[in-house]
């Protein structure tokens, strides 16, 4: 898929911005603070009406306005939709060629996006609760199923969770909520299994890639249980075991609600052994990851690279760059441009954008005058000597 326009209207800095992008990499440079994250903020927002950067909507709103508007062409294959996402100061319409849609799942089954920002670095080493936040994104982008399980499953565990607090709590209500938790819980252990052997695939590939070297990489998925044979039976036992202690606290202690992964490089957890560089280039390994397991072309993600070459050396900056060159459609922003074949640039400052110019294609161009100059030169020179 491909954002072929964008419509920004009162959106951070933006006050009313078109902008027609194309495939490849589209390369956004300019000073710090003068609009480039904001850009890509929009791009990312098509995909799940929500931002990367804060979790409230109307943080977007330009402060001068109590309404901003996103919009945006996008194309897959023949097929073009018109996206429109409005931003009021108490929720959000989305419109999806002019006709309005409720569920969030129906924007995210016609854009994709995938993107790296310079937090990511501490992915490995933040709590949990980010880890999953990330595991449950990928997945309900790769499958509507695992959304709607999770979304049942954290409204059972939010359930759970009141019938704990209560003074006097129904253990009956309680039993019968544990077993439709550890049912729907089943499910969405095997999608995730299945998730991580597929993603321990991908993820050695791409860092081979973008790194060139043959280190071991391992994503380690810390389950609840690990035993799809036997899981219910195995899951009543530990939450029975643990029925007293949730009571106590009032609140529901295991489950999948509960799980984490880690990555381990030659044997090694990242987070605890690995230097800020081996974590950076892990994390994005790992978020490109998600690329190529999206297998039908015309439904590959966006790709959003957000200040991502600023820590890269210039070998690793140029395998990068290699790498992104065969992607459908990329983002990259940076303080500063870098010449590479393919890439179309647009120059950033003070929310102003103009189209760069590509020195290694304009190089490439005089070269070629300067040699046929050269060979007409020639000519001249040896039909005056006739």
């Amino acid at each position: 898929m491909i954002v072929e326009e964008l419509f920004l209207k009162n959106i951070r800095c933006y006050d009313n911005l078109k902008i027609n992008f194309s495939d490849g990499i589209n390369f956004l440079y300019g000073p710090n603070a003068s609009g480039k994250t904001s850009l890509v903020e929009a791009i990312y927002f098509l995909s799940l009406a929500r931002s990367f950067k804060t979790f409230k909507d109307k943080d977007l709103i330009n402060r001068k306005f109590n309404e901003g508007l996103i919009s945006a062409k996008i194309s897959y294959s023949d097929i073009k939709k018109n996206i429109e996402i409005r931003l009021l100061q108490d929720g959000k319409k989305i419109f999806i060629n002019n006709k309005q849609i409720h569920k969030i799942s129906e924007l995210s089954k016609i854009v994709n996006a995938i993107y790296f920002i310079p937090k990511d670095v501490l992915l490995l080493k933040d709590p949990p609760s980010l880890r999953r936040l990330f595991l449950n994104i990928a997945i309900s982008k790769f499958s509507t199923t695992y959304l709607d399980l999770y979304i049942n499953y954290e409204k059972l565990l939010h359930s759970r969770n009141d019938v704990l607090k209560d003074e006097k709590p129904n253990l009956d209500l309680l039993d019968v909520i544990t077993k439709q938790m550890i049912s729907i819980s089943k499910k969405i252990y095997l999608f995730r299994k299945k998730y991580f052997e597929d993603l321990n695939l991908s993820i050695k590939n791409i860092y081979k890639k973008i790194t060139d070297k043959s280190d071991d990489i391992n994503i380690i998925y810390d389950t609840f249980i690990d035993n799809y044979e036997n899981y219910e039976e195995i899951a009543l036992k530990k939450y029975a075991s643990v029925q007293e202690y949730d009571l106590l606290k009032k609140v529901t202690s295991i489950g999948v609600h509960k799980e984490d992964f880690k990555i381990l490089l030659n044997s090694k957890d990242v987070s605890k052994f690995g230097s800020q560089g081996e974590n950076r280039i892990c994390v994005l390994a790992l978020k490109l990851s998600l690329y190529e397991l999206i297998k039908e072309d015309n439904n590959k993600p966006i790709v959003i690279l957000d200040d991502v070459l600023s820590e890269l050396d210039s070998e690793n900056q140029k395998r990068l760059i290699n790498y992104l060159i065969t992607l459908k459609q990329v983002f990259i922003t940076s303080t500063y441009k870098i010449d590479r074949p393919n890439i179309k640039y647009y120059e950033i400052i003070n929310s102003t954008i103009k189209e760069g110019e590509n020195v290694w294609l304009m190089t490439k161009r005089l070269k070629l005058i300067l040699k046929r100059m050269k060979k007409k030169k020639k000519i001249v020179i040896l039909m005056k000597k006739i």
